[in-house]
C-alpha cells in the first residue's frame, strides 16, 4: 500500500493504522517508556500528532494536554477530564509559564520552520526542572526518504544538529536514543524483524537508525547567566568609552 500523505490528521491516521505504523508505535513507545518510566503525578503535554503514543501515559499523571499544530488540521478526540486537546500555534502555546513538567514532541519538529522560537516557547512553559523529549527522522537513516516522501516532513536531523539546537536554547542534554534499524517495508515478515533489530543499538547502527530520540532538561539558570554576561560586557564597554 502506498501512502501519499499531506500534513494533516487524516493522513497520520492512515499510516498509524497500518501494520508498519502499529509496529512503529510499539517500538517508539518502549523507547519513551525507558526515558520516562514514571510520571509521578506530573503535568504533561504532547505536541504534534502524538495520539498513537497515548499508551505511555497509563496512570499516575495529573494532567495531559494534546497540542495539535494548526497546519495539521482539526481533530475530534474522546473526552476525558484529565485530557485536553487543542489546535495551536506551536510558537505561541496557550499554556502558562512553568505549567508543564514534561513535553513530548513527536511528528512535529520536522515540520517546523522556526526551531529556535519553538524551543524558547517550550522552555517558557516547562517547569524549572522540566524535561522535553523530541523524536525526529535521522538525516543519515534508512527512513529519511520515507519521512520526506510519504510523511511530507520538511527536513531531517542529525544528533549533532539536535544537540546544538537544544544547548543553544537553554536545555541540557540528558540522553539520546536511536530506533528503527531496518528500512521501512511493505513485507510483514521484515516489519516483524524491526523489533528484533532494536537490540542492535551500537555505534554503527545508530548512524543508520530511522529516528533519533533526544531527552533534554530545562536549564533554568542559563538565561539569567546569559543576561549577566551581556550586562558585564556592556559595563566593560561603557568603562572603556
Amino acid at each position: 500500500r502506498v501512502y501519499n500523505m499531506k500534513i494533516n490528521i487524516e493522513n497520520f491516521k492512515i499510516f498509524y493504522s497500518s501494520f508498519l505504523g502499529k509496529s512503529v508505535i510499539q517500538i517508539i513507545s518502549k523507547r519513551i517508556f525507558l526515558l520516562w518510566p514514571d510520571f509521578n503525578n506530573s503535568r504533561n503535554a504532547v505536541i504534534g500528532y502524538g495520539f498513537p503514543f497515548l499508551g505511555i501515559f497509563k496512570s499516575n499523571f495529573q494532567r495531559l494536554f494534546f497540542l495539535v499544530p494548526r497546519k495539521f488540521g482539526l481533530l475530534n478526540f474522546s473526552s476525558d477530564k484529565k485530557n485536553l486537546t487543542v489546535s495551536v500555534n506551536e510558537c505561541a502555546l496557550p499554556l502558562d509559564d512553568l505549567s508543564i513538567d514534561r513535553l513530548l514532541v513527536v511528528n512535529c519538529f520536522e515540520y517546523l520552520y522556526d526551531h529556535k522560537k519553538f524551543l524558547r516557547e517550550s522552555w517558557r512553559v516547562l517547569e524549572k526542572d522540566g524535561e522535553i523529549i523530541i523524536i525526529v527522522p535521522n538525516t543519515f537513516g534508512f527512513w529519511r526518504f520515507f519521512y520526506k516522501k510519504n510523511l511530507n516532513s520538511l527536513r531531517t536531523f542529525s544528533s549533532y544538529e539536535l544537540n546544538l539546537l537544544l544547548l543553544n536554547n537553554f536545555f541540557t542534554i540528558i540522553d539520546i536514543e536511536y530506533s528503527l534499524f531496518l528500512p521501512p517495508s511493505k513485507s510483514n515478515f521484515l516489519i516483524d524483524k524491526l523489533k528484533l533489530f532494536e537490540f542492535l543499538n551500537n555505534a554503527l547502527t545508530k548512524y543508520f537508525s530511522g529516528v533519533i530520540i533526544i531527552k533534554g532538561k530545562k536549564n533554568y539558570l542559563a538565561p539569567v547567566a546569559n543576561d549577566k554576561k551581556l550586562i558585564n560586557q556592556k559595563i566593560k564597554s561603557d568603562i572603556k568609552a
